[in-house]
């Protein structure tokens, strides 16, 4: 099965998004449901390689995925927010313990979508959930990219007639569904599902999957955003937490305990007046004020995962073309649920933030390194948060 675009597959087999609530679930119950997420969470990949092939989409294999055993028996009526991210690293570029896999020198093509499928297989019967995402991840030096990310925002599916669906409503799976392909692709190379270590073992737990459910009578989200930047800059002289920046932030007010939270949120970094490539990450994170760069107190207490919305993952920004050429756009999609009122000491209230963190470092070590190097930051699409809320 080829990745389809999303839009047309979804708006042909999911028809019939404009159903009324009674007509997609009978009698209204007397209490509203609440929306529900149901997410991956930590270390969420499945595998720990993706075979380079020379054909398109010729060896794609599911990398993250939730099944029935996690996802709800389905009705006309209800409504899919989907979205989630993915990290892949180019692996063997040279031959040594680090080499996962056989060597080469080419840059594959890595693809990934999102699917609504009858088995956690990717050639199992499915339909497209989100637009298929593709970059070159480039491998040849200097301009490596070495890591690479792929991210879909939140976009919300509804459910039509169940009788289109590829799976029986109370057995489907959401399948995160990922190929590489170059022609001159041989038996043995791969992408690692997240990085690669000097001793040849793999890091993951850099992505994830999301999805929340509503029923057709629960109510709709409510949507913040901000393109304001609160940092300009990524410092790259600093060590540990202290290097991460607060890009963007959106308030809160008075998270409530069952409350589902879903982020997405863009930035540009530039390095046109460095003299180095540079290594890229970002996370989304649940904070007690709009410039934390972690998640404590409140805020960590009152969030499932422990505040934290995303993995960190990230690429290398390149000087010269790439995947990630200068000016390097991040792209970041997460979701979590709120696990009790967030109230201050005495029980009153209070806000908390949903904040997009970044930092940036040296890719090698050996770079001299100057106090003024920075990696300039620039807002492209901003951030949005879809926060829904209790039925009263």
């Amino acid at each position: 099965m080829r990745l389809a675009p999303a839009t047309p597959v979804v708006l042909a087999v999911l028809a019939g998004l404009a159903v009324s609530a009674s007509a997609g679930a009978g009698i209204l119950p007397e209490e509203v449901e609440k929306a529900e997420l149901k997410t991956t969470g930590n270390a969420s990949e499945l595998i720990d390689s993706v075979p380079i092939t020379a054909t398109r989409n010729a060896d794609r294999r599911v990398v993250i995925s939730l099944g029935p055993e996690q996802l709800p028996r389905l009705q006309s009526g209800d409504r899919l927010e989907v979205g989630g991210e993915v990290q892949v690293s180019t692996t063997c570029v040279d031959s040594g313990p680090r080499c996962v896999g056989s060597r080469y020198d080419f840059n594959p093509t890595v693809g990934a979508q999102i699917m609504l499928a009858a088995s956690q297989d990717a050639e199992a019967p499915a339909i497209a959930l989100s637009e298929p995402r593709q970059v070159l991840c480039k491998q040849r030096r200097p301009q490596r990219n070495h890591h690479c990310t792929l991210a879909f925002p939140n976009i919300e599916i509804g459910i039509g007639d169940l009788a289109t669906l590829p799976c029986p409503a109370n057995a489907c799976y959401v399948n995160m569904v990922l190929g590489a392909s170059h022609w001159r692709a041989r038996s043995g190379n791969v992408v690692v599902l997240g990085a690669d270590l000097p001793d040849g073992s793999v890091k993951q737990d850099k992505g994830r999957l999301n999805v929340v459910h509503s029923r057709a009578e629960t109510p709709a989200p409510t949507e913040s955003s901000s393109s304001e930047l609160v940092t300009p800059f990524l410092q790259l002289n600093e060590e540990g937490k202290v290097k991460r920046r607060v890009i963007h932030s959106v308030e809160i007010p008075a998270p409530r305990e069952g409350e589902v939270l879903a982020a997405d949120g863009s930035f540009l970094s530039t390095i046109d007046e460095l003299p180095f490539n540079t290594l890229v990450s970002a996370r989304f994170i649940v904070a007690e004020a709009p410039t934390s760069v972690e998640s404590s107190g409140v805020a960590k207490s009152s969030s499932a995962l422990r505040g934290e919305i995303t993995e960190s993952n990230g690429f290398n920004c390149t000087q010269g073309a790439s995947g990630y050429a200068t000016p390097c756009t991040t792209e970041k999609s997460g979701a979590l649920q709120i696990t009790r009122d967030a109230v201050d000491a005495s029980g009153a209230p209070v806000s908390l933030y949903i904040n997009l963190v970044a930092s940036a470092k040296l890719i090698y070590p050996q770079q001299r390194l100057k106090r003024f190097h920075k990696v300039a930051v620039s807002p492209t699409g901003g951030m949005r948060v879809l926060r829904f809320t209790l039925p009263n």
